[in-house]
């Protein structure tokens, strides 16, 4: 059978649908991919995946979300698929509508976060969450990364109880995991990175350069703690897109240097290494504000028996467990920030503790097979037959 998965950029496909994708492919699926031109989705097609590229904007925008939805339309006629999966809210509501005027006879939506949570203005709240109850009239199935979203779709009534889903997120336990450090290798890479030679505690954080994921807080708060704990030092992990609505690395900078911190900040710029590099850090950190479904970077910083540090807002206040796998604090907060992280950086016992409890919490609930197994039951469910494992 064959599934259409579509989603905004290549980098999307390659971080959150790949993992699912080659499960599907290993059942005997035809799976293919449908998102932006980018040198990620030529890096894909390179690889052997099926992706069609087709310009999607990631905001609303008339005249160029109504070509999306005719290309996608063009698309789904010509290949005969018989379930489309839409990922990103624009991607998703533009692709559903696709897939409606298609006639794709099985529509399923993964919300990675709705577009509207409690932190969004009632402007944006009415906007996106009216857009979500229009698409999901035509949408079979609406699976969540996370529990708070299926409870806001039953009571706004963006979908009837039996057509919604809980599918979580998860990663590979086997490759995040500190089984697989080695010592030596472990050293070459915090040379490499030029980690100073005296730095006693490192801090991480890991996402795309954006706004939106509140790196610049967790710089204010670095500058905060570096009187108390001198050998500090902070690691960036991660870049910019080009297609990145606005240019934040820049800001960044600027705001180290005027906080006069720039020995004590490393930007690692994208890695495909994280494993080994969360492997180097004391404490992971997510100070992000909004936009969240389950943070990924804080399921494998788990994975990898960190303690986390991170805020009061959606999908976080899921996976992390306050005064048991890490500290929660107020969104867009650098006192409160800085409070939590200082008092993990004074405990080494109470760091692991911590990253003892987030890796068993991982291994029980956030193992990317529990997923996969969640995943197929829902496809089942529709009709979709999938190969036996063996």
């Amino acid at each position: 059978m064959k599934i259409l998965h579509i989603c905004a950029i290549g980098a999307t496909a390659q971080t959150l649908l790949l993992p699912q994708v080659n499960y599907l492919l290993s059942r005997n699926l035809t799976v293919e991919i449908a998102c932006s031109p980018d040198e990620i989705a030529d890096k894909l097609q390179q690889q052997g995946y099926v992706i069609y590229q087709i310009p999607i904007d990631r905001k609303i925008s008339p005249l160029g979300n109504l070509r999306t939805i005719i290309n996608l339309t063009k698309l789904m006629r010509s290949r005969k698929y018989d379930l489309v999966h839409v990922h990103t809210p624009i991607a998703a509501f533009l692709g559903r509508i696709a897939a409606k005027l298609a006639g794709v006879k099985r529509i399923v939506y993964t919300a990675h976060g709705l577009p509207f949570h409690d932190q969004s203005s009632p402007t944006e709240y009415f906007l996106y969450s009216t857009l979500e109850k229009f698409a999901g009239k035509f949408t079979d199935l609406i699976i969540s990364q996370n529990y708070e979203d299926i409870k806001t779709c039953a009571r706004l009534g963006i979908a009837p109880e039996e057509r919604l889903g809980y599918l979580g997120n998860g990663v590979d336990i086997d490759r995040f995991s500190r089984k697989q450090l080695d010592a030596q290798k472990q050293k070459q890479l915090r040379q490499s990175l030029n980690i100073a030679e005296d730095t006693e505690l490192l801090v991480g954080f890991v996402g795309r350069l954006t706004r939106k994921k509140g790196a610049e807080y967790l710089i204010e708060a670095a500058a905060k703690l570096i009187t108390q704990f001198p050998k500090l030092q902070i690691l960036i992990i991660g870049g910019e897109l080009k297609t990145d609505p606005e240019p934040y690395y820049w800001q960044l900078l600027e705001k180290i240097k005027q906080l006069g911190i720039e020995d004590r900040i490393i930007f690692t710029g994208t890695r495909s290494d994280i494993p080994k590099i969360l492997g180097l850090l004391d404490i992971f950190c997510l100070p992000t504000f909004t936009h969240e479904g389950l943070p990924r970077s804080i399921v494998e910083a788990m994975a990898m028996e960190l303690p986390i540090v991170t805020t009061d807002i959606r999908g976080c206040r899921e996976v992390v467990l306050p005064g048991k796998t890490g500290l929660i604090v107020p969104p867009k907060d650098s006192e409160e920030l800085a409070a939590a992280l200082g008092k993990l950086l004074a405990n080494e016992e109470l760091r692991k503790q911590f990253g003892k409890a987030g890796r068993n919490r991982i291994e029980t609930e956030f193992d990317e097979n529990i997923v996969f197994q969640r995943l197929s039951k829902f496809y089942q469910q529709l009709g979709i037959a999938l190969s036996i494992e063996y």
